[in-house]
């Protein structure tokens, strides 16, 4: 079924847009369109619905409680969500949008990143569920009455899991130059870590794998479970926070042009930790996945998941990425912005939708390792969890992984299986 619907909405602005956007196209894709006079509206055929106008008219009315209005200014607390009053509309424009991530006391951690812990999405459960797509799909049921049923089930029937997976290192020991390997060699063998040194002397003069050389195994996996793996690789140059090889490291160039080659498989940019506020770092980062891939970066998800909130997105999109892969959390795992489907991003700064879909993730590895200290052998339960929670919508499930952690070494000694595991319980085939 292909339905239409006719809207209107008295003295609509961007934000009426963003959220009738996001809820019936993104979520329930649904063909409509405004109706620009309550006359055009009365007479419009088919499917109708208005907000915020004469409950006389005819069609569905939804209540409106002014935020979709209040251009230019940010609510601490959301609409309604409940009751007669309910304005899911709002709800929706208010927890997609990341409204209280621009209040000026927002918490941020040492990174710059918005605390999540105690949000009010975190307090409400909210982002244990793609809350927007179920106040979508109570705005669907209210307005197709008869037809919801089937409409539902085709929507329910778009469930897919997308594994991304970020190269902070694309090797632990290859390709970092002599300087980096070098001093490398001194430090363990300064340290004591003999065996260490011998290993990674080993693994550089080709005696032994390099052991984030997992690309092979990944992509092995994928393919038996007819996933299409995104890979986002770090070409930022060396500091605190960026340890991966040298962007213009032969091995990195052969790495993500052999991956480019396999049609199972995406390569996509992870921009640096400075580029999320430098946009001169930013820019100098695309134009080294433009030499090494042959074209610009349609993709990208930033190193650390640092965002800043407004300017970090702005300079995406004048560099032509049409993709942003950062919208979750690192400390734990859900739905940052009640959305599983990718959707477009709302500047609220400028209030205005933009062409950069925001596609977001629900669970990611470091998260269950560093934050939620949870046992390996429970990761896959928890990542089945989300996938339920997905599914029940028709979504779209998206990890981060990193490469390293495929491989049992270091503080990943206990992950051994995990993510096949992952992988299975996300599609529900695991025993």
């Amino acid at each position: 079924m292909q339905a239409k619907v006719t809207v209107y909405a008295p003295a609509r602005t961007a934000r009426h847009e963003a959220a009738f956007t996001w809820v019936l196209d993104s979520v329930l894709g649904l063909e409509w369109q405004w109706a620009d006079t309550e006359e055009a509206y009365v007479q419009a055929t088919g499917w109708r619905c208005h907000y915020g106008a004469d409950p006389t008219l005819g069609g569905v009315g939804f209540p409106a409680d002014g935020m979709l209005s209040e251009l230019g200014q940010m609510r601490r607390e959301p609409p309604r969500t409940d009751g007669e009053q309910a304005d899911l509309f709002a709800a929706v424009f208010w927890m997609a949008s990341r409204m209280e991530e621009f209040l000026p006391d927002a918490p941020r951690d040492e990174y710059g990143r918005f605390m999540a812990t105690h949000s009010i999405p975190a307090q409400q459960g909210w982002l244990d569920h793609p809350i927007c797509e179920h106040w979508a799909f109570a705005i669907g049921a209210r307005l197709l009455g008869a037809a919801w049923p089937d409409h539902e089930a085709a929507l329910k029937a778009q469930f897919e899991v997308v594994p991304t997976l970020d190269v902070d290192s694309a090797y632990a020991f290859r390709g970092k130059g002599g300087w980096r390997t070098g001093g490398a060699l001194l430090r363990d063998l300064a340290t004591g870590q003999w065996s260490h040194a011998a290993r990674r002397f080993r693994v550089i003069q080709g005696r032994e794998e390099d052991p984030y050389d997992t690309y092979q195994m990944a992509e092995e996996w994928h393919r038996e479970r007819g996933l299409r793996a995104k890979w986002f690789f770090l070409l930022a140059k060396f500091g605190p926070h960026d340890k991966g090889l040298p962007s213009r490291s032969p091995l990195l160039e052969e790495r993500m042009q052999r991956l480019d080659l396999d049609p199972d498989q995406e390569v996509h940019w992870h921009p640096g930790y400075a580029a999320a506020a430098d946009a001169t770092a930013m820019a100098r980062e695309q134009a080294e996945y433009t030499r090494i891939m042959g074209r610009p970066p349609l993709a990208a998800r930033q190193h650390y998941l640092r965002l800043m909130p407004t300017a970090t997105r702005r300079a995406l999109l004048a560099l032509g990425v049409s993709e942003d892969h950062t919208e979750g959390h690192a400390v734990c795992t859900g739905f940052r912005g009640g959305f599983s489907r990718s959707r477009l991003w709302y500047d609220l700064e400028a209030e205005k939708l933009t062409t950069l879909k925001i596609c977001p993730f629900a669970a990611m590895d470091a998260t269950f390792l560093r934050h939620l200290n949870a046992p390996p052998n429970e990761v896959p339960e928890a990542v089945g969890q989300l996938a339920d929670a997905v599914r029940s919508v028709g979504g779209t499930l998206r990890l981060l992984w990193h490469n390293e952690s495929l491989a049992p070494e270091g503080q990943w000694s206990q992950w051994e299986g995990v993510y096949p595991a992952v992988l299975d319980a996300a599609l529900g085939t695991d025993a």
